[in-house]
């Protein structure tokens, strides 16, 4: 845990207004939160790891606030840990000093599978969304069957529906599994229709139908198995009317039909964009690439758990559209596998229902494409397709008892950038990796090429360096690209910023301001600065303030702060990063001092 790596989560955090399952944040204003307990527990019993923030204000749009004693609150932690929660996991805590204000990073590591679920005061605590809760009787069953080796795990796809046979099987799914099947296999081109369906699981040696065989093949597979269907809904924003969904609907049938389904239901509900094609001619898409979707879809249908559990207690698989995102959540977590695994470059394959994912390989929809492709890259093609269609990258999370694909509507770019983008391009087409390189560069932000492809996992080496040197020969990145050098804006190129920002000649106060009472001079020092200076017009304001008033990120509060104090514009009260200091505008001091601006309407007064 760096610096650098606690700011760009607490961004990321501010982008999505709120929490992550695996990271939460505390402001501990009074000392250890009284819960802190439940969070330990539950981060103890996730796949991987949590990680723990304390000394932020969420409410102030994730601003700094600190924590008083942070030795203190770290053995308080830590103690915690070792006597309140059974067994007690292993957290790494730091005390991280940005800019003077001090705060707590703790990782909190899960506990091994076989010692699972970790209880705090008797009850075992599971995360979900951004909130620690209660483990019920079938989540700790879960968390049970997932501990279990390999051998002795429960293969929930094989098991017989009782009182199904043959007959319940749709022909032409069972032709086009049988004749793929032959095609491929020269040991099963010899045999019969339907011993060709035993041997790949859809039935047992008795003739009943397996949970793969009904779910995959079936005529109508939720006749015997309710909670095969998909439910999807538009989740409205509260406006006080009472309506909380829109065009809800249960789907049905075979995986065919179910994925087909889904896909052509969040078709219907996004909202379409233009973009220009290869051939010049603009055209209308949805909003988040369709093959992604698909992609997100296919592997929640295949891939969900299908043991007693889930199926027992009705629990199906949910897709829901808000203003924000579109969500997509299956029960079961991963199994075998990690989330890094599944996201790297080279994707590790463990199929969780490997009767039903052998199935779903013989299978295609109607338009010709297969269910799933069998080469266990899907998730890898998702991430892709989202990023290059220039959206944030999606978000996937594992609980242990529910895996969740979270796709942000919205571009990853704001206009300001996309017009930057587009003059420093010369309209010549740029990937989204190089997009964020140059905008990195512009901001003056230090990176390196191992954070970027930390950063836009799944990037290969070769790939990245290749998308970096094709920036450097059309001279639009100086940087070396096999050293460890910041990138960079080459010099005189469109929009140039330095890394730091330097001392330029002071705005002129007799000039006119610009229609908003900004001095037009102000946007010479970056972007942000006319922001915070807007703010600061109204009064001294504390960092967390101008965050807050702003909408800007921590480091974009910095960067713009650091500018207009180097300009001799903004002075400092009370030691630059320190508890309790305010920042205000200089007025009167010698020529470098910029008059205050006029207040835009609405402008806020002393915020501190």
């Amino acid at each position: 845990m760096t610096v650098s790596s606690v700011l760009a989560v607490l961004d990321e955090l501010r982008v999505h207004r709120g929490d992550r399952t695996d990271v939460e944040v505390k402001r501990a204003a009074g000392g250890l939160p009284a819960k802190i307990g439940q969070t330990l527990c539950a981060f103890a019993n996730m796949p991987d790891q949590g990680l723990l923030i304390l000394g932020v204000n969420e409410a102030g749009g994730f601003s700094l606030s600190g924590v008083a004693d942070p030795a203190g609150m770290e053995q308080a932690l830590v103690n915690v840990a070792r006597e309140a929660v059974t067994p007690s996991p292993y957290i790494d805590v730091r005390t991280l000093d940005i800019d003077g204000v001090q705060i707590l990073a703790a990782l909190v590591h899960s506990v091994a599978p076989r010692l699972k679920p970790a209880r705090f005061e008797g009850r075992a605590y599971l995360r979900q969304a951004d909130g620690d809760f209660v483990m019920g009787p079938a989540d700790l069953r879960m968390i049970e069957v997932a501990a279990l080796h390999h051998s002795e795990s429960v293969h929930y796809d094989e098991r017989p529906v009782t009182g199904t046979s043959l007959d319940d099987l749709d022909p032409a799914l069972v032709g086009q599994v049988v004749t793929r099947a032959r095609n491929q296999s020269r040991r099963l081109r010899e045999l019969a229709d339907a011993q060709i369906i035993r041997q790949l699981g859809a039935v047992t040696a008795s003739g009943e139908c397996t949970v793969a065989g009904i779910y995959a093949l079936g005529n109508y597979p939720q006749g015997v198995l309710p909670p095969l269907r998909v439910t999807a809904a538009v989740r409205l924003p509260d406006d006080g009317s009472g309506v909380r969904t829109q065009n809800l609907q249960h789907f049905d049938g075979p995986i065919t039909d179910l994925l087909d389904d889904c896909v052509a239901w969040v078709r219907q509900n996004l909202t379409t964009r233009q973009v220009y094609g290869p051939d010049g001619h603009m055209r209308d898409e949805p909003e988040i690439p369709l093959a992604a979707v698909r992609e997100a879809v296919a592997n929640a249908l295949v891939h969900r758990d299908l043991g007693p559990e889930t199926l027992g207690i009705g629990r199906s698989i949910d897709i829901r559209m808000t203003d924000r995102a579109l969500v997509i959540a299956s029960p079961g977590g991963l199994r075998g596998v990690t989330l890094p695994e599944i996201e790297s470059p080279s994707p590790r394959r463990a199929a969780v229902n490997q009767r039903l994912y052998q199935l779903a390989t013989h299978l295609h929809l109607p338009d010709g494409s297969r269910v799933i492709e069998g080469e266990g890259g899907g998730v890898v093609t998702m991430l892709r397709r989202a990023v290059d269609a220039d959206l944030k990258r999606p978000t996937l999370t594992d609980n242990g008892v529910r895996f969740t694909a979270t796709f942000w509507r919205g571009s990853a770019f704001s206009e300001e950038e996309r017009r930057y983008l587009a003059g420093v391009s010369g309209g010549s087409s740029l990937t989204h990796l190089q997009k964020h390189v140059l905008l990195k560069a512009w901001h003056g932000e230090r990176w390196d090429i191992d954070s970027l492809r930390a950063e836009f996992s799944p990037l290969p080496l070769d790939d990245a360096q290749a998308q970096l040197q094709a920036l450097v020969r059309r001279g639009l990145l100086d940087a070396d690209i096999s050293a460890e050098v910041p990138f960079r804006v080459p010099a005189g190129s469109p929009g140039k910023r330095s890394e730091q920002p330097t001392r330029t000649a002071p705005p002129d106060p007799v000039h006119a301001h610009g229609p908003d009472g900004e001095h037009p001079d102000l946007r010479r020092l970056g972007k942000n600065v006319p922001a915070i200076h807007r703010v600061l017009s109204g009064g001294p304001a504390l960092h967390a303030d101008l965050q807050a008033a702003t909408g800007l990120s921590y480091q974009q509060v910095r960067y713009a702060l650091r500018a207009l104090i180097k300009n001799d514009l903004v002075a400092v009260d009370g030691g630059q990063g320190h508890r309790g200091t305010t920042y205000r505008l200089v007025c009167g001091h010698g020529s470098s001092a910029l008059r205050p601006t006029q207040a835009s309407p609405g402008a806020p007064g002393k915020l501190a």
